[in-house]
């Protein structure tokens, strides 16, 4: 049975969270939310940044020059939001310690920490970017905190070519490396990358849900991926690796 809203989209804005007319789980929710969502483009961030300093490929350091600058952008956006409820950027950062190690994390944290070839940079973009729109997209974007609602239909509009960008970069990798190395990255990849949507049926996603910070269950997500993944590799000739059923998901 789907979880009943109890606030309804953009329905609640700052001044009432400061104001304490709401329910201090509801705003627990929304810290935890925030921090994941602001943690997760800081790293993406940062893996373009590297990948700056180690892929040399000048035809596409624009474009890296470009998703840096605009993932840099949206987490001090959404680090600004936390800060506008009295939450630093430290104090997002100390409440996701335990957050950032967890499976849901691997795949931003791979990339910030060791992704180094170009045949990574692509993989980290059907990773991160595709799982990024969706999830800003699909659950963000209809959130019942205003801001971050707002948040995200700016993001979207800004990172709508970051999905192209990857389309585009993985047909022009199978050519350049062959279908074998880059079947190869993307089984280290793609539980990485499905893994980031995190459990399903958690009690802070049954908050998140209850609240309206969230419209879809993480598995909802997670299959959407990868439907959308699968039709993907299917136009450059490659296969989607076998996953096990629940998270965290391994290669079968």
């Amino acid at each position: 049975m789907p979880i009943r809203r109890q606030f309804a989209v953009r329905a609640i804005e700052a001044a009432d969270v400061k104001a304490r007319s709401i329910e201090p789980l509801y705003v627990k929710a929304l810290h935890r939310l925030l921090a994941a969502h602001a943690l997760a483009e800081k790293l993406t961030a940062q893996g373009y940044q590297r990948a700056l300093a180690s892929i040399d490929n000048p035809a596409i350091r624009p474009i890296l020059e470009k998703n840096f600058a605009e993932e840099s952008r949206h987490a001090a956006l959404i680090y600004g939001l936390l800060a506008e409820l009295g939450v630093s950027e430290s104090a997002a950062e100390r409440m996701m310690i335990r957050a950032r190690r967890a499976p849901s994390f691997e795949a931003p944290r791979y990339f910030a920490e060791r992704a180094e070839s170009e045949i990574d940079l692509v993989m980290a973009s059907l990773s991160l970017d595709m799982t990024g729109l969706i999830m800003i997209g699909v659950n963000y974007q209809e959130s019942s905190y205003a801001p971050h609602s707002r948040a995200a239909e700016s993001i979207l509009e800004e990172e709508a070519d970051h999905d192209l960008f990857a389309a585009d970069e993985l047909r022009e990798v199978v050519e350049r490396f062959g279908a074998e190395a880059v079947s190869a990255s993307l089984r280290q990849w793609l539980p990485k990358a499905v893994n980031f949507f995190g459990p399903p049926g958690s009690g802070f996603g049954y908050d998140c849900l209850r609240f309206g910070l969230k419209s879809k269950d993480n598995e909802e997500l997670a299959e959407l991926y990868l439907m959308m993944l699968e039709r993907r590799l299917a136009k450059v000739g490659l296969e989607l690796p076998r996953l096990t059923p629940s998270y965290p998901h391994a290669l079968v």
